[in-house]
């Protein structure tokens, strides 16, 4: 008899902690406004409350149960397995290249989709010089470039709501105000501040363990979320310039200056609620508050390198001259995702990234794997949810300028921002990675991160829980916008001009 009710006893124990599990799975499900999840999360709860029930007044059902329980449990032990690092990114942004790199073209700048919408002006001699030598793109450009800049008209898709309009156009002044001191030396640094002496001392002489603390911790104070150090590879310099914000145009088409020999990768999060909302303007304003606060970090970081004698850099959006995300791969931030985005600890697709190069001597970071390339490899939820289709749904990754990866269409992307006037962000939104950081999500991500069948399972799990279809959620009040000034449905690549 006490043997049946220790059995009992341990039994209800072990359901306890799947209810317990399946409560968390519920809460957080139903605070991020998941429309199907917490069905599921109901079913779970209810499940492991008959079982309950059954193992303390039906004694013949706990034997049974114990096999299932302990079934459940070594499935568990099986998913806590270590496995051997393998992924790319454990050897760097350097990992994605194909035949070690024999391939690889650096990135022209001019080829962006930004410099080629706004930093081309018809009739200039880089307008003609540019499409002498692409006549592949003009038209498309043309086409595109008469719907206006990157998000053609700000907000048609909630029919320009004119507060939110306001809050991503004045957080893009920011940068605009401080991106033409991006770089730093010294002597800059001395003859801008009213505090810095109005000389220009010899460099600080720091243990790079010690500065390598100090930059962390300041960058953090400063708002960055994630920061991570890294060598600057070379080979993640644009070749040539091609945007052009300060009217310098004797710079386009000119060769990026060499880049210094460290850099500081700063991510900041984008407010999961405010990402939600995506394609509509919550998500743009969040984009944009983030690239004002990146543009304030990396400057005043900047400009600290300068006063401490050493220069500097600072990468924002109103000054680039490295790509960010094989940076940001280098400095151990996260890896790279199918969406073209930095799948980053904690946070997955849901940062903006910038940087800081110096030649300050500095310790730097190993890269990390997530987990992430072998979850994306199943998933493919942003490829599915990416109203203009501009997303591979490949499992195998393809090679463009010596690189493995999967590879977004561009223009296609850039051609749904003009036709919805914001950032869209639904790939970013849907990505399970986005999820906030906290509890049953924080768990999941641990076994990602170490666990084999969990990277190749998981995503048929969430898919299965959480759907593959992609739908806004509600803003946060403040930032909500009149649903009968909508601009409809967002247009659906089918529907596309």
């Amino acid at each position: 008899m006490a043997n049946g009710w220790i059995l009992a006893g341990a039994l209800f124990l072990v359901n306890l902690g799947f209810f317990v599990l399946w409560v968390l799975f519920t809460y957080e499900s139903m605070r991020e406004q998941e429309p199907r999840a917490p069905r599921f999360g109901w079913a779970g709860m209810g499940v492991h409350a008959l079982v309950g029930i059954l193992i303390l007044a039906w004694p013949s059902s706990r034997v049974p149960l114990a096999w299932l329980f302990g079934l459940l449990l070594a499935g568990g032990v099986f998913f806590l397995l270590p496995i051997p690092g393998k992924a790319r990114s454990l050897r760097g942004a350097a990992g994605y290249l194909a035949r070690d790199g024999a391939a690889f073209e650096k990135m022209d700048e001019r080829e962006s989709m930004f410099a080629r919408n706004r930093s081309l002006r018809p009739g200039s001699p880089e307008y003609d010089r540019y499409y002498e030598a692409h006549p592949e793109h003009r038209e498309y450009d043309e086409r595109r470039r008469a719907r206006g800049g990157p998000l053609g008209r700000p907000g048609a898709i909630d029919g320009g709501y004119r507060p939110n309009v306001a809050m991503l156009a004045s957080s893009f002044e920011l940068p605009n105000m401080v991106g033409d001191k991006a770089r730093v030396d010294p002597a800059s640094a001395a003859g801008q501040s009213s505090y810095a002496g109005g000389d220009a001392p010899g460099p600080e002489p720091l243990d790079p363990e010690k500065a390598s603390r100090i930059v962390k911790g300041w960058a953090g104070r400063l708002g960055a979320d994630l920061v991570g150090i890294c060598r600057v590879d070379p080979r993640w310099a644009y070749s040539r310039r091609g945007e052009i914000h300060y009217g310098e145009w004797e710079s386009w088409g000119r060769e990026v200056p060499d880049p210094l020999p460290y850099a500081v990768v700063i991510a900041t999060e984008m407010d999961s609620g405010m990402v939600a909302a995506a394609p509509h303007t919550p998500s743009v304003v969040e984009s944009a508050c983030n690239y004002s606060r990146g543009a304030y970090i990396t400057t005043i970081l900047a400009q600290w390198f300068g006063t401490m004698g050493y220069r500097a850099v600072a990468e924002h959006n109103r000054h680039y001259d490295l790509l960010m995300v094989p940076l940001a791969v280098d400095a151990g931030l996260g890896e790279l995702g199918r969406l073209g985005y930095l799948i980053a600890d904690r946070f997955g697709p849901r940062v903006r990234l910038f940087a800081v190069q110096t030649d300050m001597p500095l310790a730097v970071d190993r890269p990390v794997d997530l987990g992430a390339e072998r979850f994306c490899e199943a998933c493919k939820k942003c490829a599915e949810a990416c109203p203009s289709k501009s997303l591979p749904l490949e499992r195998e990754q393809g090679e463009d300028r010596g690189i493995v990866r999967w590879k977004m269409n561009a223009e296609t992307c850039f051609d749904y921002w003009g036709r919805i006037g914001t950032d869209c962000c639904v790939c970013m939104a849907v990505c399970p990675f986005s999820r906030p950081y906290r509890s049953i999500h924080r768990l999941v991500r641990f076994l990602l991160r170490r666990s084999l069948p969990a990277q190749r399972l998981f995503p048929y799990i969430d898919n299965l829980l959480y759907g593959r279809r992609w739908r806004s959620r509600p803003a946060p009040n403040w930032a909500a916008f009149p649903k009968e000034r909508r601009g409809g449905r967002a247009p659906s690549a089918q529907n596309r001009a």
